[in-house]
């Protein structure tokens, strides 16, 4: 599979803890892992398990397909935009705390 070398994951790894200012240890310590070990999987010297994948996944806040194969998918959300263009202008506050709660309640159950 294109993509999945360790180096080039590795690499990805290492541009995403760049781009969000994170030192190797904020990120070794947000993903659970060994300082040490991290350094290593960002010079493409070591592989890591599925679990350690997903947690580094959370930490950097992308997705395994990014950090595995270099592309994101981003859903489609063209009927969700469609739904709202039609809403009056004075109900969108209203949709808006509606959806925040929504977005609450869906990371608070995924937390358990």
């Amino acid at each position: 599979m294109e993509g999945t070398d360790a180096k080039v994951i590795g690499s990805r790894i290492l541009e995403c803890r760049k781009k969000l200012g994170y030192s190797r240890e904020k990120l070794a310590e947000a993903a659970d892992v060994s300082n040490s070990f991290l350094a290593e999987v960002e010079h493409g010297t070591k592989n890591f398990s599925v679990p350690v994948l997903a947690r580094l996944c959370k930490a950097l806040g992308v997705s395994a397909d990014y950090l595995l194969f270099g592309r994101e998918e981003t859903p489609d959300t063209s009927g969700i935009l469609q739904m709202i263009s039609g809403i009056e202008p004075q109900y969108l506050p209203h949709l808006e705390e509606l959806l925040a709660a929504y977005i609450k309640s869906i990371s608070l159950a995924g937390s358990r």
